[in-house]
């Protein structure tokens, strides 16, 4: 009888940490299916392909409910900011992206925000700075005074634009300003639409003005002050998720099961 009993007793054990484990792993997997991705961008941008990989598997990725964009940033060179932006506005027409402002989100880093479905700022983040310029230093004085000559072999008359041997001509003087007035433009028309601003608004960030988090917000720049904890809760909010684990770029789907079983 005792034996029996001894029996039972351990079958009973077992069972129940049989049915623990399941548990513990059904949760896991639940959580795992629950995922809100953390992609940075941090610094001057100067290409695009890390990000907009890291976009583009949050976009595909049916276990990636919500996405939170981290920008700490003064912005960078014109059409890797250009790429980055499509990404993430393809991305927010199907999942929520959340901007969070760092330090800094200016001039490319914040059109690349303004494309989010929500945006967080710091009250002193520097942000704003929106226009383009383009730079041709001309040293062929310098060279000419110091003796040094350049000798040039070319396939066409635009090979060498930007070449600091040399100013531009009134073509090429002309070409580089229309590119710089078309992408401006693009960049305040997006801006505007993707934020619904007013005339008043689109006028005073046209002048390349930068302004803190606080005054962004009255201007209707971004939406609230927030961090990457209170973007956390707002990704968490619109993706109707009750819990999720929270994943960065470069992690492997094994170290994020490990993370939703820990």
């Amino acid at each position: 009888m005792s034996v029996l009993r001894a029996g039972t007793k351990k079958q009973l054990a077992l069972g129940l940490v049989i049915v623990f484990m399941a548990g513990w792993l059904f949760f896991s997997y639940y959580l795992y299916t629950n995922q809100v991705l953390f992609v940075s961008i941090e610094g001057t941008i100067l290409d695009f392909e890390a990000t907009t990989l890291a976009l583009y598997r949050g976009q595909v990725d049916p276990n990636i409910k919500a996405v939170i964009l981290y920008l700490d940033t003064p912005g960078g060179l014109v059409y890797p900011c250009l790429e980055i932006a499509t990404h993430v506005q393809e991305l927010a027409d199907e999942k929520p992206v959340i901007a969070v402002m760092g330090t800094q989100c200016a001039s490319g880093g914040y059109y690349i925000a303004s494309f989010a479905s929500y945006i967080y700022t710091h009250m002193n983040t520097i942000t704003g700075g929106i226009g383009v310029i383009s730079v041709w230093v001309d040293l062929s004085e310098y060279y000419e005074k110091e003796g040094i000559k350049i000798w040039v072999w070319q396939t066409g008359e635009e090979k060498d634009m930007g070449a600091e041997w040399r100013s531009p001509t009134q073509e090429e003087n002309a070409s580089i300003q229309a590119e710089v007035d078309a992408l401006f433009m693009k960049l305040i028309t997006d801006i505007s639409v993707n934020r619904n601003l007013s005339n008043d608004t689109v006028t005073d960030i046209s002048t390349g003005a930068v302004f803190l988090g606080r005054e962004a917000q009255a201007l209707g720049l971004v939406d609230a002050i927030g961090n990457p904890l209170t973007a956390q809760a707002k990704a968490a909010a619109m993706a109707g998720l009750w819990r999720f684990i929270t994943v960065s770029q470069d992690m492997s789907d094994a170290q994020k099961f490990l993370r939703a079983m820990f």
